[in-house]
Protein backbone atom coordinates (compact mmCIF):
# COMPACT_ATOMS: atom_id res chain seq x y z
CA UNK A 1 0.00 0.00 0.00
CA UNK A 2 1.40 3.35 -1.12
CA UNK A 3 2.19 5.51 2.31
CA UNK A 4 0.81 8.67 0.72
CA UNK A 5 -2.92 7.68 0.92
CA UNK A 6 -2.42 7.25 5.01
CA UNK A 7 -2.96 10.84 6.13
CA UNK A 8 -6.25 10.98 4.16
CA UNK A 9 -7.11 8.00 5.02
CA UNK A 10 -6.81 8.16 8.89
CA UNK A 11 -8.84 11.34 8.85
CA UNK A 12 -11.81 10.29 6.69
CA UNK A 13 -11.54 6.51 7.18
CA UNK A 14 -14.72 6.98 9.60
CA UNK A 15 -16.96 8.56 6.87
CA UNK A 16 -16.56 5.10 4.60
CA UNK A 17 -18.76 2.30 4.82
CA UNK A 18 -15.81 0.14 5.75
CA UNK A 19 -15.08 1.65 9.24
CA UNK A 20 -15.57 -1.05 10.98
CA UNK A 21 -12.95 -2.91 9.52
CA UNK A 22 -9.01 -2.29 11.57
CA UNK A 23 -5.73 -2.26 10.47
CA UNK A 24 -4.60 -2.19 6.96
CA UNK A 25 -7.63 -4.36 5.78
CA UNK A 26 -9.96 -1.70 6.89
CA UNK A 27 -7.38 1.24 5.30
CA UNK A 28 -7.31 -0.40 2.25
CA UNK A 29 -10.99 -1.10 1.77
CA UNK A 30 -11.25 2.71 2.28
CA UNK A 31 -8.96 3.36 -0.15
CA UNK A 32 -10.29 1.67 -2.57
CA UNK A 33 -14.00 3.09 -1.79
CA UNK A 34 -12.61 6.50 -2.04
CA UNK A 35 -11.35 6.05 -5.17
CA UNK A 36 -14.12 4.90 -6.95
CA UNK A 37 -16.51 7.70 -5.50
CA UNK A 38 -13.69 10.16 -6.62
CA UNK A 39 -13.67 8.15 -10.41
CA UNK A 40 -17.55 8.61 -10.32
CA UNK A 41 -17.67 12.34 -9.22
CA UNK A 42 -15.15 13.37 -11.59
CA UNK A 43 -17.35 11.28 -14.36
CA UNK A 44 -20.36 13.69 -13.12
CA UNK A 45 -19.19 16.92 -13.19
CA UNK A 46 -17.53 16.81 -16.38
CA UNK A 47 -20.50 15.48 -18.02
CA UNK A 48 -22.26 19.19 -16.46
CA UNK A 49 -19.67 20.60 -17.90
CA UNK A 50 -20.10 19.36 -21.36
CA UNK A 51 -23.50 20.34 -21.20
CA UNK A 52 -22.31 24.01 -19.91
CA UNK A 53 -19.78 24.40 -22.69
CA UNK A 54 -21.94 23.20 -25.36
CA UNK A 55 -24.91 24.80 -24.66
CA UNK A 56 -25.78 27.80 -27.37
CA UNK A 57 -27.04 31.23 -27.16
CA UNK A 58 -30.29 32.64 -28.54
CA UNK A 59 -30.70 36.40 -28.76
CA UNK A 60 -34.49 35.77 -29.49
CA UNK A 61 -36.20 36.96 -26.85
CA UNK A 62 -39.00 34.65 -27.48
CA UNK A 63 -37.12 31.62 -26.53
CA UNK A 64 -36.80 30.68 -23.15
CA UNK A 65 -33.97 29.64 -21.46
CA UNK A 66 -33.91 26.62 -19.74
CA UNK A 67 -33.17 27.02 -15.80
CA UNK A 68 -29.98 26.50 -14.71
CA UNK A 69 -28.12 25.29 -10.78
CA UNK A 70 -28.40 29.21 -10.22
CA UNK A 71 -31.01 30.42 -11.31
CA UNK A 72 -33.31 32.23 -8.86
CA UNK A 73 -36.91 33.23 -9.90
CA UNK A 74 -40.27 33.14 -8.07
CA UNK A 75 -40.28 29.65 -7.89
CA UNK A 76 -37.17 29.49 -5.76
CA UNK A 77 -38.12 33.22 -3.51
CA UNK A 78 -41.55 34.22 -3.82
CA UNK A 79 -41.80 37.96 -4.27
CA UNK A 80 -42.07 40.61 -1.64
CA UNK A 81 -44.98 42.64 -1.55
CA UNK A 82 -44.33 46.50 -2.73
CA UNK A 83 -45.92 47.72 0.97
CA UNK A 84 -43.39 45.58 2.71
CA UNK A 85 -40.50 47.24 0.62
CA UNK A 86 -41.99 50.32 1.75
CA UNK A 87 -41.82 49.92 5.22
CA UNK A 88 -38.40 48.34 5.49
CA UNK A 89 -36.94 51.17 3.62
CA UNK A 90 -38.83 53.99 5.63
CA UNK A 91 -37.92 52.40 8.75
CA UNK A 92 -34.14 52.45 7.64
CA UNK A 93 -34.14 55.76 6.87
CA UNK A 94 -35.85 57.11 9.75
CA UNK A 95 -33.18 54.96 11.78
CA UNK A 96 -30.39 56.31 9.93
CA UNK A 97 -29.13 58.49 12.52
CA UNK A 98 -29.36 55.43 15.34
CA UNK A 99 -27.76 53.40 12.79
CA UNK A 100 -24.68 55.48 11.97
CA UNK A 101 -24.13 56.10 15.70
CA UNK A 102 -24.49 52.68 16.62
CA UNK A 103 -22.04 51.27 14.14
CA UNK A 104 -18.60 52.53 14.26
CA UNK A 105 -16.58 52.52 11.00
CA UNK A 106 -13.84 49.22 11.11
CA UNK A 107 -10.28 50.58 11.86
CA UNK A 108 -8.85 48.85 8.63
CA UNK A 109 -11.60 50.71 6.50
CA UNK A 110 -10.62 53.96 7.83
CA UNK A 111 -7.21 53.05 7.35
CA UNK A 112 -8.12 52.16 3.28
CA UNK A 113 -10.39 54.86 2.67
CA UNK A 114 -7.48 57.23 3.90
CA UNK A 115 -5.22 55.49 1.22
CA UNK A 116 -7.99 55.92 -1.37
CA UNK A 117 -7.99 59.62 -0.39
CA UNK A 118 -4.02 60.06 -0.97
CA UNK A 119 -4.73 58.07 -4.13
CA UNK A 120 -7.37 60.26 -5.49
CA UNK A 121 -5.53 63.71 -4.67
CA UNK A 122 -2.88 62.49 -6.77
CA UNK A 123 -4.61 62.10 -9.67
CA UNK A 124 -5.42 65.70 -11.44
CA UNK A 125 -7.12 67.05 -14.57
CA UNK A 126 -5.22 69.71 -16.34
CA UNK A 127 -7.03 72.56 -14.06
CA UNK A 128 -5.72 70.61 -11.00
CA UNK A 129 -8.99 69.62 -10.05
CA UNK A 130 -9.20 65.65 -8.71
CA UNK A 131 -10.75 63.53 -11.52
CA UNK A 132 -13.97 62.12 -12.01
CA UNK A 133 -14.38 58.76 -9.06
CA UNK A 134 -16.19 55.91 -9.99
CA UNK A 135 -16.55 52.94 -7.32
CA UNK A 136 -16.94 49.29 -8.24
CA UNK A 137 -18.28 47.68 -5.18
CA UNK A 138 -17.81 44.46 -4.04
CA UNK A 139 -15.27 44.13 -6.81
CA UNK A 140 -14.32 40.16 -5.77
CA UNK A 141 -11.37 39.17 -7.91
CA UNK A 142 -10.94 42.82 -9.44
CA UNK A 143 -11.43 41.54 -12.98
CA UNK A 144 -14.53 44.18 -13.27
CA UNK A 145 -12.38 47.15 -11.65
CA UNK A 146 -9.45 46.48 -14.07
CA UNK A 147 -11.82 46.42 -17.01
CA UNK A 148 -13.78 49.31 -15.94
CA UNK A 149 -10.05 51.04 -15.39
CA UNK A 150 -9.49 50.72 -19.29
CA UNK A 151 -12.96 51.89 -19.82
CA UNK A 152 -12.55 55.50 -17.89
CA UNK A 153 -8.94 56.04 -18.50
CA UNK A 154 -9.63 59.73 -17.82
CA UNK A 155 -11.29 58.38 -14.00
CA UNK A 156 -9.75 56.99 -10.58
CA UNK A 157 -11.54 54.01 -10.16
CA UNK A 158 -12.05 52.48 -6.80
CA UNK A 159 -12.47 48.74 -6.19
CA UNK A 160 -14.12 47.74 -2.62
CA UNK A 161 -14.26 43.93 -0.95
CA UNK A 162 -14.00 42.95 1.89
CA UNK A 163 -12.07 39.46 1.27
CA UNK A 164 -8.40 39.54 0.89
CA UNK A 165 -8.32 36.32 -0.71
CA UNK A 166 -10.73 36.87 -3.26
CA UNK A 167 -8.65 39.85 -4.39
CA UNK A 168 -5.58 37.77 -4.43
CA UNK A 169 -6.69 35.70 -6.75
CA UNK A 170 -6.01 37.97 -9.71
CA UNK A 171 -2.42 36.99 -10.95
CA UNK A 172 -1.86 40.74 -12.29
CA UNK A 173 -1.69 41.43 -8.38
CA UNK A 174 0.03 38.52 -7.06
CA UNK A 175 2.90 39.12 -9.04
CA UNK A 176 2.94 42.90 -8.48
CA UNK A 177 2.11 42.56 -4.50
CA UNK A 178 1.54 39.15 -2.85
CA UNK A 179 -0.70 39.24 0.02
CA UNK A 180 0.01 36.32 2.37
CA UNK A 181 -1.69 37.84 5.35
CA UNK A 182 -4.97 38.19 6.09
CA UNK A 183 -5.07 39.84 9.48
CA UNK A 184 -3.21 43.02 8.11
CA UNK A 185 -5.08 46.67 8.12
CA UNK A 186 -4.81 47.57 4.45
CA UNK A 187 -3.36 45.75 1.13
CA UNK A 188 -3.63 48.51 -1.58
CA UNK A 189 -2.82 47.41 -4.50
CA UNK A 190 -2.55 49.17 -7.97
CA UNK A 191 -1.29 47.80 -11.68
CA UNK A 192 0.56 49.47 -14.04
CA UNK A 193 -1.49 48.73 -16.88
CA UNK A 194 -3.96 50.75 -15.37
CA UNK A 195 -2.25 53.55 -13.00
CA UNK A 196 -6.47 54.78 -12.23
CA UNK A 197 -7.26 51.99 -10.33
CA UNK A 198 -7.14 50.88 -6.83
CA UNK A 199 -8.20 48.33 -4.92
CA UNK A 200 -8.75 47.86 -1.48
CA UNK A 201 -9.86 45.77 1.55
CA UNK A 202 -13.27 47.52 3.28
CA UNK A 203 -16.14 46.76 4.77
CA UNK A 204 -18.69 47.90 2.16
CA UNK A 205 -21.14 50.13 4.04
CA UNK A 206 -18.52 51.44 6.45
CA UNK A 207 -16.18 52.80 3.31
CA UNK A 208 -19.60 54.44 1.86
CA UNK A 209 -19.95 56.36 4.74
CA UNK A 210 -16.45 57.57 4.85
CA UNK A 211 -17.01 58.57 1.37
CA UNK A 212 -20.22 60.79 2.21
CA UNK A 213 -18.41 62.26 5.06
CA UNK A 214 -15.38 63.46 2.92
CA UNK A 215 -18.33 64.90 0.59
CA UNK A 216 -17.30 62.41 -2.47
CA UNK A 217 -19.89 62.48 -5.18
CA UNK A 218 -19.38 59.37 -7.65
CA UNK A 219 -19.40 59.55 -11.73
CA UNK A 220 -20.77 55.62 -11.32
CA UNK A 221 -21.24 53.07 -9.43
CA UNK A 222 -20.67 49.60 -10.12
CA UNK A 223 -22.41 47.12 -8.18
CA UNK A 224 -22.22 43.49 -10.07
CA UNK A 225 -23.41 40.49 -9.00
CA UNK A 226 -24.32 41.05 -5.25
CA UNK A 227 -24.94 38.34 -3.06
CA UNK A 228 -28.55 38.19 -3.33
CA UNK A 229 -29.49 36.46 -0.51
CA UNK A 230 -32.86 34.39 -1.56
CA UNK A 231 -33.34 32.99 2.17
CA UNK A 232 -36.21 34.78 3.51
CA UNK A 233 -34.68 34.60 7.00
CA UNK A 234 -31.74 36.70 4.93
CA UNK A 235 -33.95 39.54 2.76
CA UNK A 236 -32.85 42.20 5.01
CA UNK A 237 -29.17 41.51 4.24
CA UNK A 238 -30.02 42.74 0.51
CA UNK A 239 -28.48 45.82 -0.25
CA UNK A 240 -31.58 47.68 -0.96
CA UNK A 241 -33.26 46.14 2.10
CA UNK A 242 -29.94 46.68 3.99
CA UNK A 243 -29.72 49.45 7.32
CA UNK A 244 -26.58 51.32 4.75
CA UNK A 245 -28.93 51.57 1.36
CA UNK A 246 -29.48 55.02 2.15
CA UNK A 247 -25.68 55.59 1.41
CA UNK A 248 -25.82 54.17 -2.01
CA UNK A 249 -28.72 56.98 -2.79
CA UNK A 250 -26.13 59.69 -0.67
CA UNK A 251 -23.04 58.55 -2.81
CA UNK A 252 -25.14 59.34 -6.11
CA UNK A 253 -23.69 59.45 -9.70
CA UNK A 254 -24.78 56.54 -12.43
CA UNK A 255 -25.66 53.47 -10.91
CA UNK A 256 -24.77 50.09 -12.44
CA UNK A 257 -26.38 46.27 -11.06
CA UNK A 258 -26.20 43.33 -12.76
CA UNK A 259 -27.65 40.19 -11.70
CA UNK A 260 -29.09 36.88 -12.87
CA UNK A 261 -32.33 37.65 -10.27
CA UNK A 262 -34.42 39.93 -12.30
CA UNK A 263 -36.36 39.81 -9.10
CA UNK A 264 -33.65 41.73 -7.13
CA UNK A 265 -32.77 44.20 -9.38
CA UNK A 266 -37.25 44.58 -9.38
CA UNK A 267 -36.78 45.25 -5.49
CA UNK A 268 -34.05 47.50 -5.95
CA UNK A 269 -36.06 49.68 -8.31
CA UNK A 270 -39.07 49.51 -6.03
CA UNK A 271 -36.73 50.15 -3.03
CA UNK A 272 -35.54 53.42 -4.76
CA UNK A 273 -39.23 54.47 -5.26
CA UNK A 274 -40.04 54.20 -1.77
CA UNK A 275 -36.85 56.47 -0.48
CA UNK A 276 -38.02 59.31 -2.75
CA UNK A 277 -41.74 58.55 -1.59
CA UNK A 278 -40.36 59.12 2.07
CA UNK A 279 -38.15 61.80 1.26
CA UNK A 280 -40.69 63.48 -0.19
CA UNK A 281 -43.05 63.05 2.65
CA UNK A 282 -40.37 65.00 4.74
CA UNK A 283 -39.48 68.84 3.89
CA UNK A 284 -36.49 68.57 6.25
CA UNK A 285 -34.41 65.64 4.25
CA UNK A 286 -32.60 66.19 1.17
CA UNK A 287 -34.21 64.17 -1.74
CA UNK A 288 -30.65 62.26 -2.81
CA UNK A 289 -33.33 59.65 -4.70
CA UNK A 290 -35.37 62.31 -6.91
CA UNK A 291 -32.46 61.89 -9.68
CA UNK A 292 -33.02 58.20 -10.18
CA UNK A 293 -36.97 58.68 -10.16
CA UNK A 294 -37.48 58.44 -13.62
CA UNK A 295 -35.05 55.70 -14.15
CA UNK A 296 -36.17 53.80 -11.00
CA UNK A 297 -39.32 53.17 -12.91
CA UNK A 298 -38.48 51.87 -16.39
CA UNK A 299 -37.56 49.18 -13.78
CA UNK A 300 -34.14 46.26 -15.40
CA UNK A 301 -33.03 45.18 -18.72
CA UNK A 302 -32.07 41.91 -19.81
CA UNK A 303 -28.05 42.49 -20.32
CA UNK A 304 -26.93 41.59 -23.72
CA UNK A 305 -23.15 40.64 -22.98
CA UNK A 306 -20.28 40.93 -25.14
CA UNK A 307 -17.92 37.61 -25.14
CA UNK A 308 -14.86 39.64 -25.35
CA UNK A 309 -15.50 41.84 -22.74
CA UNK A 310 -17.09 39.68 -19.70
CA UNK A 311 -17.02 41.83 -16.51
CA UNK A 312 -16.57 39.18 -13.76
CA UNK A 313 -16.25 35.71 -13.22
CA UNK A 314 -19.87 35.50 -12.35
CA UNK A 315 -20.86 37.13 -15.05
CA UNK A 316 -18.80 34.65 -17.13
CA UNK A 317 -20.16 31.38 -15.04
CA UNK A 318 -23.81 32.12 -16.10
CA UNK A 319 -22.95 33.39 -19.70
CA UNK A 320 -20.94 29.33 -20.06
CA UNK A 321 -24.26 27.82 -18.38
CA UNK A 322 -26.99 29.54 -20.69
CA UNK A 323 -28.37 31.40 -17.37
CA UNK A 324 -29.91 35.10 -17.95
CA UNK A 325 -28.42 37.87 -16.86
CA UNK A 326 -30.18 41.23 -16.29
CA UNK A 327 -29.24 45.01 -15.53
CA UNK A 328 -30.44 47.85 -13.78
CA UNK A 329 -28.85 51.14 -14.72
CA UNK A 330 -30.19 54.43 -12.12
CA UNK A 331 -29.42 57.29 -14.10
CA UNK A 332 -29.11 61.06 -12.69
CA UNK A 333 -32.17 63.44 -13.68
CA UNK A 334 -31.04 66.77 -13.54
CA UNK A 335 -32.35 68.89 -11.04
CA UNK A 336 -34.27 71.17 -13.58
CA UNK A 337 -36.34 68.39 -14.96
CA UNK A 338 -36.97 67.72 -11.34
CA UNK A 339 -38.03 71.06 -10.32
CA UNK A 340 -40.44 71.08 -13.07
CA UNK A 341 -42.61 68.03 -12.19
Amino acid sequence: MRFHYLPLLFQTSFLSPYSRFRGIQGLEATRRYFQARYHADSQRIGFCRDVCLSSTFNDNDDVKRERTRYTIDDETCAPLEVETIQSIVHRHLSNLDAYVSNKPIAAHTKEAFRCAEEFVNSFRDADGRNRKIIFDSGCGTGRSTLIIGKMYPDCVVIGIDRSISRLNRNSAFRGQKPIEDDSHYLEAISVEETPNVIMLRAELADFWRCAIEAKWFLYKHYILYPNPYPKKARQKSRWHLHPSFPFILKLGGEITIRSNWLGYLEQFSLAVQAADQFFESDSNCDNCASIYRTSSKHGPHEYKHHEKNVMSNFEQKYILCGENIYELVLKELKQKAISSK
